[in-house]
C-alpha cells in the first residue's frame, strides 16, 4: 500500500482538486483507493458527495483518530468508517470539530506524531482493501502536517506561479527535511506538481524556470493548466472522470499521466 499526502502550507493552490481527481484516476487504473480528509473545512469530503451536516463525529476521521489517540486504533476502526462514494473510492470524512485536532495532537504523547503512521501500518498488516491512500491536508504548518508527513510514502505539493506559493514550498521542504533528518520518516519522498498554469503567461514562464532551477529532481513532468472542467466539476461535486464538461477529457488524460508518473516513481509499492 502506498500513501500520498497532498500538502502545501498555503490555501488556494488546488490541493483538494488534486486529491479528488488523483484518487479517481487511481481508481480508473483499477486500484482501490481511500481518501483521508484531514482538513476541518471538509472540501474533499463534500466534493466526494458526503454530507457532513448529518455526520456524527464518531463516523468521521475524528472517530478513527480519537480511538488511535486512546490506544485503541486498528485497521477495523478505519475500514468501518470509510464511506463509499460515487467516484468508486472510499473516504474517511472530515468533520468541523477537527478544528480542535491540532491541540489534541499537541497534548498527546510525542505530539501524536506517529498516530497516522501506525494506522497505515496496521491497514497494511491486516490486508485492508486499499492499494492507495490519499490525504488532503489543511494549508498550515503544525501537528497535522507533521503527523501526515511522518506516515506517508510521498508528499505531493501543487504549486502555481505566485511568490507566496514558492515561499510555502520552501517552508514545506523545511518540514520534510526535519522529518527525514530526525529519522521519523527518513524515506519520505516529495514530488512537485505545477498546477493552475497559464502557458502564455510571462510570470508562469519565469516561475517555471525558478522551479526547474531549484527543484528539477522533484518536478513531475505533467503540468495541469487552468481548465474550466476543474472548476465546474467541483461545483458539480464530481471528479473530472464523472463530469461531462467540454474539456473534461483532456483533464482526465492529465491526471492519468500523473498516475503513470507516480507508478514509475513508486512502482515497487504498487506490486
Amino acid at each position: 500500500m502506498i500513501s500520498y499526502a497532498v500538502a502545501l502550507e498555503k490555501g488556494g493552490v488546488g490541493k483538494t482538486a488534486l486529491t479528488v481527481n488523483l484518487a479517481a484516476a487511481f481508481q480508473q487504473a483499477g486500484l482501490e483507493v481511500l481518501v483521508i480528509d484531514l482538513d476541518a473545512q471538509a472540501s474533499a469530503t463534500h466534493w466526494l458527495g458526503v454530507e457532513t451536516a448529518t455526520l456524527k463525529v464518531d463516523q468521521s476521521v475524528m472517530g478513527v483518530l480519537n480511538e488511535a489517540l486512546s490506544g485503541r486504533g486498528d485497521a477495523a476502526s478505519v475500514v468501518e468508517r470509510a464511506l463509499p462514494t460515487p467516484e468508486g473510492v472510499h473516504v474517511l470524512a472530515a468533520h468541523p470539530q477537527m478544528a480542535a485536532l491540532p491541540s489534541q495532537l499537541t497534548n498527546a504523547p510525542l505530539g501524536g506524531m506517529f498516530i497516522l503512521a501506525e494506522l497505515l501500518e496496521k491497514l497494511e498488516v491486516a490486508n485492508a482493501p486499499y492499494d492507495i491512500v490519499v490525504l488532503d491536508l489543511p494549508p498550515a504548518r503544525g501537528p497535522v502536517l507533521g503527523m501526515a508527513l511522518s506516515g506517508v510514502t510521498r508528499c505531493l505539493a501543487p504549486v502555481q506561479s505566485e511568490d507566496l506559493v514558492i515561499r510555502a514550498l520552501v517552508a514545506l521542504m523545511e518540514s520534510v527535511e526535519q522529518i527525514r533528518t530526525r529519522k521519523i520518516n527518513p524515506d519520505l519522498q516529495v514530488s512537485v506538481l505545477r498546477n493552475k498554469y497559464m502557458p502564455r503567461s510571462g510570470a508562469d514562464r519565469v516561475y517555471d524556470e525558478l522551479l526547474r532551477s531549484d527543484y528539477a529532481d522533484l518536478l513531475l513532468q505533467t503540468i495541469v493548466p487552468v481548465r474550466a472542467a476543474l472548476r465546474d466539476s467541483s461545483a458539480a461535486r464530481q471528479s473530472v472522470f464523472r463530469y461531462a464538461g467540454s474539456d473534461a477529457g483532456d483533464v482526465r488524460n492529465l491526471f492519468l499521466q500523473i498516475v503513470e508518473e507516480l507508478v514509475l516513481l513508486d512502482g515497487r509499492n504498487h506490486e
